[in-house]
């Protein structure tokens, strides 16, 4: 790139690391960004509008200045080499982060087969240099110190998601053998803003975060439970790291990395090289919440003997487990990037994160501005079972609950109700439909039209209505009760929005 200014074509724009990515190439003025945005276009630049929004910045300025360029298409099918002609290098951030597929082709189609059609749209358009955003998890079940190379043969992994990385890299690694210069990313756990606790993603460790909120709001409402003695066996090592990063570091980094004019193909650990302990974790997630009493344990999940609290902690907070056991380091350039005595997470920082959590109420911005807005005239039910549920249920932290494999039945009573009946799958929302059907539930919730209403816009929350309204369940009960606090962290993140419906959170 010997040209003063440099076109950089960046794809996952929108994601939690995405937009910061832009941010920050958008901070030189010599750089201009075309960025692929999925159909329809003008919702996506309105997603990315408000995104860019938090940090100053005006996309229909950047547009009209011809510093953002939009794309519409998606991967693997819908681009051509005309899209990127005169592009200098690829950043290639668009990723499915599932960690296992569960029946459905991803996340191998967008970490594979989309980053394949990536490299070959590259190389038919002629430009030099591919940015791809891996995972320092690539790593599977390896421990120790870990070199900044390519791994030529798989290395346990323990999820679909390290392995499509892996598989991943592998294509960028030849690409860049015959066609140019490759660059590989490899950030750790993402976290919030180092400035400001900013998040518009919350998953990995938040959702550990907000299953110890969850663990608070039961001692909250249980008088005779002592909150700083509970009986909770934290399945991991205290002893081990937890590698978190905030995720303007993270950009940062990768930027830098991405401009670097460097003739050479590379491998970049962005990675913290003081992280936390999980004892110090769980010491700031004590401090916070106000509950103490968990202990490290070597067990694994499921216990055989699990109780109430642990069974209400891992209901949300197993999705992390695979990362709370190896104490791995890194080998990392990057370290160089981080001052000395200077600790990219620390305690003061941790809580920020953790109020702004809370201030967003765990991220709950909705599916998008109008996904989630009930249809002219209230909220209709089956509009709700039928349409939103299918919508926003893969989105939601009920899909990170592999446990949850139910059949459910909801029955709305009154002139505005029916029934409906779901199937979970290991978290996935298999399908939705009326009754009558040929699914057979496992168990039943009936509430009136009334009590729906005020739990799906969130004027009371969901255990209210179950334990001290009119609400009722049937069938096996305590496959219901388990389920009742998942559909809680479900309501909270997505309420239903409309004319007349004031914004509670629950």
């Amino acid at each position: 790139m010997t040209r003063e200014r440099i076109d950089v074509f960046l794809t996952g724009a929108t994601g939690f690391l995405g937009h910061y990515l832009l941010a920050e190439l958008l901070a030189p003025p010599h750089v201009r960004c075309r960025v692929l945005l999925r159909p329809p276009v003008s919702a996506s630049c309105a997603r990315l509008g408000r995104l860019l929004a938090g940090f100053g910045l005006n996309l229909s300025a950047l547009i009209a200045e011809n510093r953002v360029v939009p794309v519409e298409g998606e991967l693997p099918d819908s681009l051509n080499s005309a899209d990127l002609g005169g592009i200098d290098l690829v950043l290639h951030a668009g990723g499915n982060t599932a960690f296992q597929a569960n029946g459905s082709d991803e996340p191998a189609r967008t970490n594979v087969a989309g980053t394949k059609a990536m490299l070959t749209l590259a190389r038919d358009a002629g430009i030099p240099r591919f940015v791809f955003v891996s995972t320092a998890y690539v790593c599977g079940e390896q421990v120790g110190h870990l070199p900044e190379a390519v791994y030529p043969t798989a290395p346990p992994l323990r999820n679909d998601y390290e392995r499509s990385k892996w598989e991943a890299e592998q294509l960028v690694w030849d690409w860049g053998r015959r066609n140019g210069v490759a660059r590989i990313c490899r950030p750790s756990i993402l976290f919030g803003d180092s400035r400001t606790g900013r998040a518009s993603a919350m998953k990995g460790l938040y959702l550990v975060a907000r299953a110890t909120e969850v663990l608070a709001r039961a001692m909250d409402g249980n008088h005779d439970a002592d909150r700083h003695h509970i009986q909770l066996r934290i399945l991991g090592r205290g002893d081990a790291t937890c590698n978190v990063i905030p995720i303007d570091w993270a950009a940062k980094q990768i930027v830098r990395i991405a401009l670097d004019p460097a003739t050479e193909s590379s491998v970049h650990h962005v990675t913290n090289p003081d992280p936390p302990t999980h004892q110090e974790v769980k010491q700031w997630l004590e401090a916070y919440f106000d509950i103490a009493g968990g202990r490290f344990d070597d067990a694994t999940w499921p216990l055989a003997d699990a109780n109430h609290y642990e069974d209400l902690f891992y209901s949300l907070g197993n999705i992390c487990l695979d990362y709370f056991r190896h104490g791995l380091t890194f080998e990392s350039q990057c370290a160089a990037n981080v001052p000395s005595g200077q600790r990219l997470i620390d305690g003061a920082s941790f809580a920020q994160c953790m109020k702004y959590a809370q201030a967003t109420n765990w991220c709950r911005n909705r599916i998008d501005e109008t996904d989630s807005v009930a249809p002219a005239g209230g909220i209709d039910p089956k509009w709700y079972f039928e349409s939103f549920l299918p919508r926003a249920v893969p989105r939601s932290v009920v899909a990170k609950v592999q446990e949850l494999t139910a059949v459910v039945q909801y029955t709305i009573t009154g002139p505005n109700g029916g029934s409906w009946i779901s199937r979970f799958d290991r978290g996935q929302l298999k399908e939705t439909h009326a009754v009558p059907t040929a699914l057979t539930p496992e168990f039943e919730y009936r509430l009136s039209y009334e009590d729906l209403v005020d739990v799906v816009t969130c004027r009371k929350p969901l255990q209210d209505v179950f334990f001290h309204g009119s609400a009722e369940m049937f069938g096996e009960v305590e496959l219901a009760l388990k389920m009742v606090p998942i559909i809680g962290e479900f309501l909270k993140e997505f309420p239903v929005v409309g004319e007349g419906i004031p914004s509670l959170a629950c």
